[in-house]
């Protein structure tokens, strides 16, 4: 790959790590019955063990170190689980802010802080620093294991096909609806397969003078959420030429337009913009009668004092482009757990991220990347007593199809830069009324603008 020149790239020399002792947690009363099974106590040559062999790493986080935080009841599990690898909870912010923690760890880092183990909020903000050389690939750490990571994970944090982070939870987008507006409609739940088509035309039916048939917020995948489900990368080409000549482009920003002015079934970018709403407020307060959103979506459903409503939300999978023969692309996303390129107990570190990736969502109730799981048993066990508010038999079907997947996808890691570009280019397309054509060549230029920024 070629060289990214980052801002900090100077600053950060390299993640350097050592073992460090400690358990900083109380413990956790239920710990998975599946424990460790590839940590060596003396694969760190570097480090310094107890004399019963316990290896000691530190998990960076922007998870609060409180006892009722279910990322760090997962890592107390995992200490109590077995013998070999003692992992000490290291909270950098108690906000939950994972950019706030970034800047923090990677300040840390850059004075010689102590790092093996670390969790991002976002794809991005592990490929930057992968980038930069300071992460470790595990792909040498899955052949000693014998297994393909692409059977393991519905999706893999990877530059230049190499496995930089693990999802331990992953957020994939779908279709959620208001179930009393769409029997108010007529209408029933669409199938795998149906279109961007068909989506307007489920808007169109929904609207009513109380509501709105569908709701598009101001985040850059809504210019062309196609081009997020089906495309490899969704600004860039292989060779990193902006795609922007791609049909889905012209066709999804003009459907957006035509779904404001003509259909009336959107609420009008302006006003969006104006009123800074949440991306599901006005779907929970009944103003949206479907939404085209992360997975998240759907335990916000249970949280009634941030959105309270009484209807039950049903759940169906995103649609296709009209020209697509592929069934159940869809983007899949979620933050990584990554291990520093200096640890000193690798094997250790592997051990205990493939562990949480496997077992944390027992602790955190978000639907693991992790594809060892029965979908329908997990989605009864974390809302079987919610179906009020939400249709479990929708949402496994919806999450769990085995038509589900994602295009073959690389990153880069300025993908936010990219990603501003069309949201700024769409704001022009709508605010201004302008042409596709004319937005499109401002939209390249500052792609390849910002792709040779990086080259460098």
């Amino acid at each position: 790959m070629k060289k990214y020149s980052l801002m900090l790239a100077s600053m950060l020399l390299m993640l350097s790590v050592t073992a460090c002792g400690g358990n900083g947690g109380n413990g956790n009363t239920s710990a998975p019955t599946d424990a460790p099974s590839s940590a060596d106590p003396a694969a760190g040559s570097g480090g310094t063990t107890e004399p019963a062999g316990k290896a000691k790493i530190k998990f960076y986080t922007f998870k609060a170190d409180k006892p009722e935080e279910p990322i760090y009841q997962a890592v107390q599990a995992y200490n109590e689980a077995q013998d070999k690898v003692e992992v000490e909870y290291e909270s950098l912010v108690q906000n939950s802010d994972s950019t706030d923690f970034m800047k923090k760890l990677d300040i840390l880092v850059a004075g010689g802080e102590v790092v093996d183990v670390f969790m991002t909020g976002n794809e991005d903000e592990l490929l930057e620093r992968a980038s930069r050389g300071v992460v470790e690939p595990l792909n040498s750490f899955f052949e000693q294991e014998s297994i393909k990571p692409e059977d393991e994970y519905s999706k893999l944090l990877k530059l230049d096909d190499k496995v930089y982070g693990i999802l331990p939870s992953s957020t994939q987008w779908l279709t959620v609806f208001n179930k009393d507006h769409l029997e108010a409609a007529g209408l029933s739940l669409p199938e795998m397969g149906w279109t961007w088509d068909d989506f307007r035309d489920y808007a169109k039916k929904l609207t009513t003078p109380e509501h709105y048939g569908t709701y598009f917020h101001t985040w850059g995948e809504y210019p062309n959420i196609i081009a997020y489900t089906e495309k490899p990368h969704p600004q860039l080409s292989a060779d990193l030429k902006p795609i922007f000549d791609d049909p889905s482009f012209e066709y999804f920003f003009n459907l957006r337009r035509a779904m404001e002015k003509e259909d009336k079934s959107a609420e009008p970018y302006a006003d969006v913009l104006a009123s800074n709403y949440h991306v599901l407020q006005q779907f929970f307060a009944g103003n949206a009668s479907m939404l085209a959103v992360p997975s998240y979506a759907v335990r916000a459903a249970l949280n009634l004092e941030k959105f309270p409503h009484e209807f039950q939300s049903m759940y169906a999978p995103l649609p296709r482009s009209v020209d697509s023969k592929e069934l159940g692309m869809t983007n899949i996303s979620g933050g990584g757990l990554a291990m520093g390129a200096k640890s000193a107990n690798k094997e250790a570190s592997y051990d205990f991220i493939r562990w949480m990736s496997k077992e944390s969502y027992k602790f955190t109730k978000e639907i693991p990347s992790f594809k060892g799981v029965d979908g329908a048993e997990l989605i009864n066990s974390f809302f079987g007593e919610n179906t009020d508010l939400i249709d479990t038999a929708s949402l496994s079907k919806t999450l769990f199809d085995p038509n589900i997947k994602m295009p073959d996808s690389f990153s880069v890691p300025y993908g936010s830069e990219l990603k501003a570009i069309v949201e700024n280019g769409f704001a022009s397309f709508i605010l201004d009324n302008r042409s596709f054509d004319e937005v499109k060549s401002e939209m390249t230029a500052e792609v390849e603008k910002v792709v040779s920024a990086n080259q460098k």
